[in-house]
């Protein structure tokens, strides 16, 4: 009314500029087959209360593959509640897309096959 802000929208505009920080965690994949032994990365951000987004970085030793269906990431550290998606990119060959299994909590891997850039694996999910 005055053209002054409060205290409350303050905080409201600088948590929306500043976003989450997002928090580290390690992903730890089944089935997954290397050359080397491979880096494994994790960030998840909270976009809202339910929203979810995820970064898992797969940088490998020599070479990695991963099988639609059959690897998967098992330490999702929250619990969606509904499933979603992600999407493998590497380099500038593209991506393929993948999700994210409620029932189980796991995150499918699409194929990828002797890859020896680093893997990004993105992905939303509704999330607690």
């Amino acid at each position: 009314e005055d053209g002054n802000l409060e205290l409350p929208w303050l905080k409201f505009f600088n948590q929306t500029y500043n976003g989450d920080a997002g928090d580290e965690w390690t992903p730890t994949f089944v089935s997954l087959s290397s050359t080397g032994t491979p880096t494994i990365t994790g960030r998840y951000y909270r976009l809202t209360r339910f929203i979810l987004y995820f970064n898992i970085l797969v940088t490998p030793g020599t070479n990695t593959s991963s099988t639609s269906g059959t690897t998967y990431v098992d330490n999702l550290p929250v619990t969606p509640f509904n499933n979603g998606v992600c999407m493998s990119v590497s380099n500038n060959a593209g991506g393929a897309l993948g999700m994210v299994n409620s029932s189980n909590n796991r995150i499918y891997t699409p194929t990828w096959t002797n890859i020896t850039n680093p893997v990004n694996i993105i992905g939303i999910v509704e999330a607690r």
